[in-house]
């Protein structure tokens, strides 16, 4: 079964932070108290990190931690133009790895600016049209600038949730060999329109940290909660979630951090 969590939020505008804060549980200096991979490992699973991002914080803070690693984009910041569909074949491979226990990261570079390159070529429905979004933000008296902007960030969107279409897809059709498990969140949002007339990463608006949040389970580890879907999100303290779909049951586990526990 799958929920939405439509409260979802990031405590960070921007990646670097926001992952250092949900790997660490929260904690915001690097290398400080757990890291969720090194847990992960230590409880006995294979764990993979598969990206279609280059930063090299990232890498050693966290992808450096994993059994298997596989960066498949080698041009730092955000000119790099690998579409994220890139990472499926490598993903197909981890789900048909025959650990037991498998713990699988997948690092999409999903809508970061710019947003022209995160689509392929010609796959903008949204280009040289004027629906409702172009009506609202005509309305907002937002810059032509600004609406072809989002013209191309609603195209990135579009193809993003393809690609995570079909992780999930993939995932879900695996055997049924036991319990499986598949969170998505975004890391940060993105400002295209929405408060300002501006776009890109925002850390003085909420559209900088409104993010989307999926939970999926083939069979639930523990007894579904009333009014799930509105339960406000965090990023940083996804870890605590990931624990418990992981099934990993320590002394430092917290509860009231874990959005599918009762006492969230």
């Amino acid at each position: 079964s799958a929920v939405v969590l439509k409260n979802g939020w990031s405590s960070d505008s921007s990646t670097v932070p926001s992952l250092r804060k949900l790997f660490q549980f929260g904690v915001e200096e690097p290398g400080a108290g757990h890291h969720l991979v090194a847990l992960a490992r230590a409880a006995g699973y294979s764990v993979w990190w598969i990206s279609n991002q280059d930063d090299v914080s990232i890498d050693q803070e966290h992808a450096q931690l994993a059994d298997h690693v596989h960066m498949f984009n080698r041009m730092p910041g955000r000119n790099s133009a690998t579409l994220d569909e890139v990472v499926l074949p490598q993903v197909e491979a981890a789900l048909l790895a025959r650990q037991e226990r498998k713990f699988i990261v997948v690092h999409l570079m999903g809508a970061h600016p710019h947003y022209t390159k995160r689509f392929p070529a010609g796959a903008n429905p949204f280009d040289d049209t004027h629906d409702s979004v172009d009506k609202q933000l005509s309305e907002l008296g937002r810059s032509p600038w600004t609406a072809y902007f989002r013209e191309e960030y609603d195209a990135a969107i579009l193809y993003h949730d393809d690609v995570v279409a079909r992780i999930l897809e993939m995932t879900s059709q695996q055997a049924d060999t036991g319990y499986t498990a598949a969170l998505y969140l975004s890391d940060h949002g993105q400002e295209v329109g929405h408060e300002l007339d501006r776009a890109g990463h925002s850390s003085t608006t909420a559209a900088g940290y409104r993010i989307p949040a999926i939970v999926w389970e083939r069979q639930a580890r523990t007894a579904a909660v009333a009014g799930l879907h509105e339960r406000g999100f965090r990023s940083d303290w996804a870890a605590w979630t990931i624990v418990h779909l992981l099934g990993i049951d320590w002394t430092g586990r917290d509860e009231s951090r874990d959005v599918l526990d009762p006492g969230y």
